[in-house]
């Protein structure tokens, strides 16, 4: 009796095990608390993505942790783009007019035209980082005033949005 106890506990043990590899070092899920990826991902969707793959491309959308806050952005460009956000509110990766195929919100410019964020434009993205903005622009500092991530501080690449509006 006594040893099928040990047992039984050394199975449950190594579920758990498992359960918890797979749900916070392999793979997490997170509510989304903000409007910042705003139309695309909206507040109280629900986010999982995938810790272990750090190889970003334009158009991605990343997890991130700053200031104790998980926060989603979009990847826009990688090490060695040159990026211009210009006074007419556009963005350009490489002298070329951005191409992701995703609807942003929110203006880059204020009301007297001037680029908003703290960077100097054109900005050459760091090898081994990544320029992130949040889709909904107002919402969120992101590159545009912290400059580019690193690949160390990117905490997973989102892989499916769980839409939990009424439910």
């Amino acid at each position: 009796m006594k040893r099928k106890l040990i047992a039984l506990i050394i199975k449950i043990i190594a579920i758990e095990a498992v359960y918890f590899i797979l749900f916070f070092v392999v793979f997490g899920f997170s509510r989304v608390k903000t409007n910042a990826m705003y139309p695309n991902v909206n507040s109280g969707d629900l986010a999982f993505y995938y810790h272990l793959d750090k190889s970003c491309h334009a158009g991605d959308v990343v997890t991130v942790i700053r200031e104790g806050e998980r926060q989603f952005l979009r990847v826009i460009a990688c090490g060695g783009d040159e990026v211009t956000i210009t006074s007419s509110d556009s963005i350009l990766v490489n002298g070329s007019t951005l191409d992701i195929e995703h609807e942003f919100s929110g203006s880059l410019v204020d009301i007297d035209n001037n680029v908003l964020g703290e960077l100097n434009y054109p900005y050459k993205v760091p090898d081994g980082y990544f320029f992130l903005v949040s889709d909904n622009h107002y919402e969120l500092e992101d590159s545009r005033t912290f400059g580019a991530y690193s690949k160390n501080q990117i905490d997973g690449k989102v892989i499916s949005i769980l839409r939990t509006r009424g439910i």
